[in-house]
């Protein structure tokens, strides 16, 4: 059994998923999203593509988790619907250094 640490909602949508730009206050959050720190897929070194098909990005473990959303802002992803989940997925995809892809 594989497991992924992830963010998302109920509807089990990640927090890049949706435009949450309309969030003012969680804003600079994702603009934060575009720097060395938190690379996309294809910049992420191990990874190097896009995620295809039905694969959904998070993170190795914990630790990677909280390298990339400090807890000031999963309190304010938490507040809007969007929270740091442990998630069961059939199979990890890639691994970055920064991020992983997964299948659930």
């Amino acid at each position: 059994m594989n497991f992924i640490y992830r963010v998302e909602n109920k509807e089990k949508k990640g927090c890049y998923w949706e435009n949450l730009y309309k969030w003012k206050e969680v804003d600079y959050i994702l603009k934060r999203h575009y720097s060395e720190y938190r690379p996309t897929p294809l910049e992420d070194f191990g990874i190097k593509r896009e995620p295809k098909g039905t694969e959904i990005c998070g993170f190795k473990d914990l630790k990677q988790a909280k390298e990339w959303f400090n807890n000031k802002e999963l309190e304010e992803l938490k507040r809007i619907g969007y929270f740091l989940k442990k998630v069961k997925v059939k199979k990890i995809t890639a691994i970055g250094e920064k991020q992983v892809l997964a299948i659930r």
